[in-house]
């Protein structure tokens, strides 16, 4: 069986290479080289890359016109995989050939573009893979297979989308040779819009689980930020320590967004009597750093809002 592919960022490369490992992928489908860094220089995509140097042919586009349908219908391909492309198929091209797409949730939980980062927010709410064919709404297509995965510990998006990277693919190659029918979505929808840069902002006043939470789902991008003094901080690495017995520690209650040291832990106070211990931040303009060496260069009372 003939395949086509499309994807374009880190883990769609990883992705097509296990489908090359034992298919026939006759085109490969990725965004067009951009622009990156301060300089601007043009770099092609990680999976323009990745087909290049397994030596498959490439159609670069940010979206799939009329003018590029021929080429789809030429590559002689009976499916289309999609992971991580970037853009919407068109109902032209779904009509050439059926496509399946990977999607890092278990639908119809979080559809949209961020459905791992939504997961991991929700402390692990909707985690999983799914295989579904695509048609034109958004995500709606009929089932192909879905599988749970549990979340680690403090796993970031990070660390987690190349671990559902390749349980999804071994997913997607176990349904190609068994080639179920698909099976309408059941349940109510949720929804996982893109994340800007306003939503990552971090709220004290949540529990300190919802926060790491957070701080997980949006490492590396567009991370968690707060801010002090007026300036943004940004948040990579943070854990919750759930519940604390002020009395205990012989401690006030401190109030939500305070800091301080601890046992040489940086902690944060946040909703409920919750702490949450900061490990590595990232002031502006400065590189990332210990939370620890970033507390000893502070001076006064220090509050993150």
């Amino acid at each position: 069986m003939k395949l086509i592919f499309a994807g374009t960022p880190t883990n769609a490369a990883q992705a097509l290479r296990q489908l090359a490992a034992s298919r026939e992928v006759s085109l490969v489908i990725t965004r067009e080289d951009a622009a990156v860094g301060r300089s601007k220089t043009l770099q092609e995509s990680a999976v323009a890359k990745a087909a290049r140097e397994l030596g498959l042919r490439v159609l670069k586009a940010n979206r799939i016109t009329s003018e590029h349908l021929s080429m789809i219908s030429e590559a002689g391909a009976e499916l289309a995989v999609v992971v991580a492309y970037g853009a919407l198929i068109p109902k032209t091209a779904l009509d050439i050939l059926p496509w399946w797409n990977l999607h890092f949730s278990l639908l119809p939980k979080w559809r949209g573009a961020t459905p791992l980062q939504h997961s991991i927010m929700h402390q692990g709410e909707g985690a999983g893979v799914t295989v579904f064919e695509l048609d034109s709404g958004l995500d709606t297509g009929g089932i192909i297979a879905q599988q749970e995965v549990t979340l680690l510990e403090n796993e970031t998006t990070a660390l987690a989308l190349p671990r559902f990277t390749n349980i999804g693919m071994n997913l997607l190659l176990e349904a190609l040779i068994n080639h179920p029918s698909p099976v309408a979505q059941n349940g109510d929808p949720t929804f996982a819009p893109k994340i800007m840069r306003s939503d990552a902002q971090l709220d004290f006043t949540s529990t300190s689980n919802q926060i790491a939470a957070k701080i997980q789902a949006l490492n590396p991008e567009p991370m968690a930020w707060c801010e002090l003094s007026g300036q943004p901080l940004r948040i990579v690495e943070a854990v919750s320590l759930g519940n604390t017995n002020w009395g205990e520690l012989g401690n006030k209650t401190r109030h939500p967004g305070e800091v301080w040291l601890e046992h040489k832990q940086v902690r944060v106070a946040c909703a409920n009597g919750t702490v949450l211990e900061l490990r590595i931040v990232q002031p502006a303009g400065k590189k990332q750093m210990s939370a620890a060496d970033w507390y000893r260069g502070l001076n006064g009372e220090v509050i993150l809002e």
